[in-house]
């Protein structure tokens, strides 16, 4: 990654990862997991938290702060995954993110 498109993708990585860790943080009961890794020319994220309401690309309200993490993580990746935990007694779910390094 050099020169602007390199600079480019740093910015949106950290956009996407602050967004993510934030709304598991505010809306998700808080971070369960983080992973993050490159492979084949994408930068992957892994974010889990501990609910299993999953994030909406509602409309955000113009006289409410915030509303645009979502649609603005889905608008830089090149692909989003939902994955919800059914396993034990704790609800959860997984959010998996790819985005591009060109």
């Amino acid at each position: 990654m050099a020169g602007v498109a390199g600079e480019r993708c740093v910015n949106d990585a950290l956009l996407v990862v602050s967004e993510l860790i934030s709304n598991a943080d505010r809306h998700g009961g808080g971070l369960r997991e983080f992973a993050a890794g490159v492979e084949d020319g994408h930068l992957w994220l892994e974010v889990a938290d501990h609910s299993d309401v999953l994030p909406e690309s509602a409309a955000p309200d113009p006289l409410v702060p915030g509303g645009f993490g979502w649609s603005l993580v889905r608008r830089l990746s090149v692909d989003t995954q939902l994955r919800l935990h059914t396993n034990g007694d704790e609800p959860g779910k997984t959010i998996l993110v790819s985005l591009g390094l060109e």
